[in-house]
């Protein structure tokens, strides 16, 4: 076994360099974990000589582990000493064992729910599994796996022949051949190379967040296990107690307050499109009185901006109405010209006359085009597209 499989809690250690290229060195004996197996790498530092260098990445290729620099190399003979970020390793340990505890919960309640895939790449980890786990399945395996972990199982890693390896009541498959490493908890042996805690206990809580499917007739089980879990929960139980405040109630309250508000919102949206609607018929009764026989042109003031669009189908239900709106909204016109589906001027042309004068862009149809452009000059620009409608 590799050193940080032999000693997963160290976090300091003494080593020397025996290669390099680039920003990149190898030691003699590292207990930095190399991104493997879904599992990211460790960071921290490695202090030579030279002073003190951030290990920024940790790769295994070809079966030598490469740590990436941030700051003085080391040299190749020299003496260094690596720390790791322990409270980063830590989590990844939460995490690992967290999912070989959740993988064998879910196998228990149905074998076919086997793992295929697993990402522990972020405090919100995955398990993809086969055999279409529906939502009460993750209801029962979230608390399968916390009685598992208070169990306080201890976590022991071992090696094995690969010619024994039948002899192990493992969950899966290793990928590995020769001497294989076997990790055990409680009902749970698999073949793995990860970093994992002394006990099961270490990993709670295990908190089960959503279920999705994926490619590959597989379901997604997102999760999130020990320090993070409990980070998870504090932000959540602090975003509940805010709003259960904001709304004088109890937190068990808070949804039914939620959903009556987004009822409120709903009907208000369908109140507010409705005026809007009735406006807009009697701006456009209003304005095909003023001008029966021309163009309409029309610039809405600002705070009815939103308006454009509605007036613009309100107009044009009137046969042989041409309509040239703009409007002003942070500082840049907005325009829209429309005509009666019966007419036959060049609605696209008359807003390129426009757009020329506004430094402007936008496109459409012949019956309808809409852009933007400067607000400066906007009743001129208009003025110049009815010209050049005649």
């Amino acid at each position: 076994m590799r050193p940080y499989q032999r000693d997963s809690y160290r976090r300091t250690f003494q080593s020397d360099v025996v290669g390099q290229r680039d920003d990149w060195v190898r030691l003699g004996e590292t207990y930095f974990y190399p991104t493997s197996g879904g599992q990211p790498h460790d960071t921290g530092v490695l202090e030579g000589d030279a002073g003190q260098a951030e290990v920024t990445e940790v790769r295994l290729e070809d079966g030598d582990i490469w740590h990436r620099l941030k700051g003085p190399s080391p040299r190749v003979g020299e003496a260094v000493t690596g720390t790791l970020d322990w409270n980063r390793r830590y989590r990844h340990m939460q995490r690992h064992t967290a999912q070989h505890l959740l993988s064998q919960a879910f196998v228990q309640l149905n074998p076919a729910f086997e793992t295929r895939s697993v990402s522990l790449l972020g405090a919100v980890c995955t398990l993809d599994l086969a055999g279409e786990p529906q939502a009460d399945d993750v209801r029962r395996a979230e608390v399968g796996v916390n009685q598992a972990a208070y169990a306080n199982h201890e976590v022991r890693s071992f090696e094995v022949d690969e010619a024994d390896i039948g002899l192990y009541p493992l969950r899966r498959p290793p990928k590995v051949s020769g001497r294989i490493r076997l990790v055990q908890m409680g009902d749970d042996t698999s073949a793995c190379g990860g970093t994992h805690l002394k006990t099961t206990a270490e990993a709670l809580p295990i908190k089960l967040l959503r279920i999705e499917r994926v490619k590959g007739a597989l379901a997604r089980i997102s999760f999130t296990a020990g320090w993070e879990a409990l980070d998870d929960y504090g932000a959540k139980h602090e975003t509940v107690t805010e709003l259960a405040l904001g709304f004088s109630a109890q937190p068990g309250e808070v949804t039914a307050r939620v959903e009556a508000l987004r009822l409120e919102l709903t009907e208000a949206k369908r109140a507010l499109t409705l005026s809007r609607h009735k406006l807009a018929q009697r701006l456009a009764e209003r304005l095909h009185k003023e001008a029966p026989n021309g163009p309409i042109i029309h610039i809405l003031p600002e705070e009815d901006a939103d308006l454009l669009g509605p007036l613009a189908q309100e107009l044009v239900a009137y046969e042989g109405v041409t309509a040239l709106l703009g409007a002003v909204q942070e500082d840049r016109a907005q325009l829209l010209f429309a005509r009666h589906e019966g007419g036959s001027a060049d609605m696209r042309g008359a807003l390129r006359t426009a757009l020329e004068r506004l430094n402007g862009r936008g496109g459409g149809s012949a019956a309808r085009a809409q852009g933007g452009g400067d607000a400066e000059g906007l009743a001129a620009a208009l003025g110049a597209a009815a010209n050049q409608l005649g």
